[in-house]
């Protein structure tokens, strides 16, 4: 910036005898006298304000002002204002009091602030100079100041459009430049190939207009909406959506959505990045899916050992009894035998003993069978089976628990029932589980009904299994099915019950469906696919 040089008595002097070789050094190059059409002007202090202001004159900036910048002084060579002023060929001096010696100057500007130094000007000028007052020179340097933000927000602002158009140029990725109000201000290549619109299409429309078809922001628990998160925080978001192709076929995409945000932290726009997942999703699902059939077997057969534990705690108590009658009657038969030869109605009376002694080791016989091949782990074996026939051996293992508990038993089995397809064992315990489930529902007693029935229009074999219990409370129903998910004490089940019986059903391509009342009782509805004729 321009200063004083020596004392005043000095520059008193020098300005008297008119000694211009120490106020002007002959290297600077002096401007040529000429008169323009307005005034001269010749600025004190060369940095970038007088930069900013040459650079405004020599764009035309001042359209009605006919003025013309022919000196500039500064004591550094080197400042930006200095330089320029150099490269169009104006007057340059490293010192402010090579002005009064000029003939063409007629307004002096310092740009410097230092009032002191206003105040040496007005003191020594000619009487033909004008030299602006302090405040006006302020207002002119911050009118250069203001032109230089301006300057330098042009260039951010050009900085950011050459990073946006670069940005979106470059992104491999489906990308959409959002507004506040959702509405769409720019989409990249990828993204308009993903729509299958031009952009003339899709710009200026909401983006859940374009990629969801709807009138209405993405408000839903199952379609969460980052581009609302962002605005209300500030902060980038994510979420999984499911969009439409150009086929209409459902993509599964991951949204991104970034803040674009102004000097005061206020988001004006949303960057919205989408990344197809739909291939990736699909394979997870479909490994999850081979794991989740590969455990299924273990799960079922786990299930199945506790639904034995269960059988077998009944069924001693039915095997007992029969195996004490059998006891009795062979002792009371030997000592019979060893006391004298058997008369004829005593013939007829060891024939009744030995008939029901028959009879009732059959039935022990049966029990046990029936308790071996449901415990029994085989592979999984599909061919025709009979949804009748197992109704009823699942009821013969079932029938002394039911007695204990005072549940009455009602069946009524289409006999005309087609067979299925299926495993038998799986199926086996699947209506177990069930009937389990209704039996532990009653404890004080009740009534158990079992139908089945052909569905002709779907060509499903349907069970109906109803009971008089307690009842599923309305918001267990959704969760019933879940694995774990049990409402007995602690002890009592793990949850696999009803987990497993879904499986086992979409294994064998059925349905399930529960209606149920607190206090009325529940009805499980358990259809499968008849057999082909020819399989």
């Amino acid at each position: 910036m321009a200063k004083v040089r020596g004392s005043k008595a000095k520059r008193s002097q020098s300005n008297r005898s008119g000694d211009k070789s120490q106020s002007r050094p002959s290297k600077h190059r002096k401007p040529k006298d000429e008169r323009g059409e307005g005034p001269n002007i010749a600025i004190i202090g060369g940095g970038t304000r007088c930069q900013d202001l040459l650079e405004m004159f020599v764009h035309d900036r001042f359209k009605h002002l006919k003025a013309k910048i022919v000196a500039v002084a500064d004591t550094n060579p080197e400042a930006p204002g200095f330089l320029f002023a150099k490269e169009q060929g104006i007057y340059t001096t490293t010192d402010y009091r090579d002005f009064f010696q000029l003939k063409n100057v007629d307004l002096v500007i310092e740009l410097t602030g230092k009032e002191d130094l206003l105040a040496d000007i007005l003191q020594y000028k000619t009487p033909d100079m004008q030299v602006c007052d302090h405040a006006i020179s302020r207002l002119i340097s911050d009118m250069v100041t203001f032109k230089g933000e301006y300057k330098a927000r042009e260039r951010d602002l050009d900085f950011s459009q050459s990073m946006i158009t670069t940005l979106f140029a470059g992104m491999r990725e489906p990308l959409f430049l959002l507004r506040q109000d959702y509405r769409i201000l720019d989409a990249n290549e990828p993204m308009l190939s993903l729509l299958g619109l031009p952009k003339k299409e899709v710009v200026g429309r909401t983006c859940h207009e374009v990629s969801h078809r709807s009138l209405q922001p993405c408000n839903s628990k199952s379609c969460h909406c980052p581009m609302k998160e962002t605005l209300k925080t500030g902060l980038s978001a994510h979420a999984i959506h499911e969009h439409l192709d150009r086929q209409n076929k459902p993509r599964y995409l991951e949204i991104f959505t970034y803040p674009l945000k102004n000097n005061y932290g206020q988001v004006n726009m949303v960057f919205e990045f989408y990344r197809d997942i739909t291939d990736d999703l699909e394979s997870r699902l479909e490994r999850k899916a081979r794991e989740v059939k590969k455990d299924l077997a273990k799960l079922v057969h786990e299930d199945k050992m506790i639904a034995l534990g269960k059988l077998v705690a009944s069924s001693v108590h039915e095997i007992n009894n029969p195996i004490a009658g059998i006891h009795t009657l062979a002792k009371l038969m030997l000592r019979t035998l060893e006391e004298d030869q058997l008369k004829a109605e005593e013939l007829e009376e060891f024939r009744r003993y030995l008939e029901l002694i028959a009879h009732e080791s059959s039935r022990c016989g049966q029990i046990v069978s029936n308790l071996l091949s449901f415990a029994r782990q085989k592979e999984l074996e599909r061919r025709r089976v009979n949804i009748n026939d197992i109704i009823r051996s699942v009821f013969l293992l079932c029938r002394h628990r039911m007695e204990l508990q005072n549940i009455a038993f009602h069946e009524k089995l289409d006999p005309d029932l087609p067979q299925i397809t299926g495993d038998y064992n799986q199926i086996q315990q699947c209506i177990m589980n069930v009937i389990f489930n209704a039996i532990e529902a009653m404890p004080a007693g009740g009534k158990l009904t079992i139908r089945t029935s052909l569905e002709k229009k779907k060509r499903m074999a349907q069970i109906k299994i109803i009971d008089t219990g307690c009842g599923i409370p309305e918001e267990n129903l959704s969760i019933i099915f879940e694995p774990f998910f049990s409402t007995k004490e602690e002890g009592k089940g793990v949850g696999l019950g009803l987990s497993v019986v879904y499986g086992i059903i979409r294994e064998h391509q059925g349905t399930i469906f529960v209606n149920s009342e607190v206090g009325a009782g529940s009805t499980f509805t358990i259809r499968f696919p008849t057999a082909n004729k020819g399989s």
